[in-house]
């Protein structure tokens, strides 16, 4: 057998390895492709939130087991006193941050729990709620590098505050559409937790007001 002969095997097992290599490659490529398609987030959220939407979402009584939606949106007692405990005007850092991941926290449970029917609604209240945190964000930058005057601090505060008020108005309107049960409960929860979110930015207000108020009007915040 000549040397070209013996070669010969060798040398197809290794095109039929690199075939089917590039098979495999192909493959996974289509497969990939495919989930790519497919995944749809905002999909994949209300997989995850829907089943914590039910009649006994809220008990009447406070007790028991606290459902998904109760937690993604916290307005229960202990979250009611957990926001007390920051009511003071020496808290304006945490009462700010505490007012942003929870718009946040809406802007995401929104999107995701309310129905196609409901997207004119929700695209306008989602316009008003992301308005709202920049202008907060903003707030907090401006006033951690002491660049905000008295009246640029309480202009951004009430720009934030606004935006909030339109948000639950836009809801109001959505609350009085033709609804299903399970959508008008994540109406009632999205507009129980806003209210409370403007309370808390009341609660900013006074410590805005409490941190300028050893300095002129004119000077920039005093502390950072």
């Amino acid at each position: 057998m000549s040397d070209l002969d013996q070669a010969l095997p060798g040398q197809q097992t290794d095109d039929e390895d690199a075939q089917l290599d590039a098979l495999l490659a192909a493959a996974d490529a289509a497969v990939l492709g495919r989930l790519a398609e497919a995944v749809d987030i905002d999909a994949g959220r209300a997989a995850v939130f829907a089943p914590s939407v039910t009649a006994e979402e809220v008990p009447s009584s406070g007790e028991g087991d606290a459902s998904g939606l109760e937690w993604m949106l916290p307005f229960g007692k202990d979250s009611l006193l957990q926001w007390l405990a920051i009511s003071g005007p020496g808290y304006l850092p945490r009462q700010l941050d505490k007012s942003t991941s929870t718009i946040r926290t809406m802007t995401v449970v929104g999107r995701a729990l309310l129905p196609h029917s409901m997207r004119a609604y929700w695209g306008l209240a989602s316009d008003f709620l992301t308005a709202s945190n920049d202008h907060l964000m903003r707030l907090k930058a401006g006033l951690a590098h002491r660049e905000l005057t008295r009246e640029a601090a309480l202009a951004a505060h009430h720009a934030a505050h606004t935006g909030l008020g339109q948000f639950l108005g836009t809801l109001r309107q959505a609350a009085q559409a033709p609804n299903d049960p399970q959508t008008g409960r994540v109406i009632e929860r999205l507009s129980s937790t806003g209210e409370m979110v403007l309370t808390l930015l009341e609660w900013a207000r006074q410590s805005i007001e409490q941190l300028f108020s050893d300095t002129d009007r004119s000077l920039r915040c005093p502390t950072g």
